[in-house]
């Protein structure tokens, strides 16, 4: 199985670059809720994409549909948002042991000052002080 994750605000393709399916899907999701009925692209009378948009199209719906559609789509941000925190948080905490590591070396095998490791590492003083401690 495949997941292709697609970030709707960098694709900029224009109208006239568009020749692949997937650019023609991609540039549908983007665009469909701000383009102006008498400006559709040629494309957009494709079948497939006919079936993709009316699936899609908000104002078919019941009510309760509408509401239904508004939780599970601000449930998925949620998930996204959420997601990104995550990753986030790991980077994080990738980032300061690569600097421990690269502090505890710098104090071991080398008669640096604590102020230069500083500079070398770009960590804080009591950072490096905190470290020096626990060695």
């Amino acid at each position: 199985m495949t997941f292709i994750t697609v970030e709707l605000a960098k694709f900029n393709k224009q109208v006239a670059d568009i020749k692949t399916d997937l650019d023609k899907l991609v540039y549908t999701m983007k665009t469909l809720h701000t383009t102006d009925p008498t400006q559709y692209p040629t494309f957009w009378n494709e079948e497939w994409l006919k079936r993709a948009i009316d699936e899609l199209d908000t104002r078919k719906m019941t009510s309760e549909e509408r509401a239904y559609f508004a939780r599970v789509t601000a449930g998925n941000a949620e998930a996204v948002k959420a997601e990104k925190q995550k990753i986030q948080e790991v980077k994080e905490e990738e980032n300061r042991s690569v600097k421990t590591e690269t502090v505890k070396k710098m104090l071991t095998a080398s008669q640096l000052s604590v102020e230069d490791i500083v500079n070398f590492s770009n960590t804080s003083v009591d950072f490096v002080l905190s470290i020096k401690q626990d060695l």
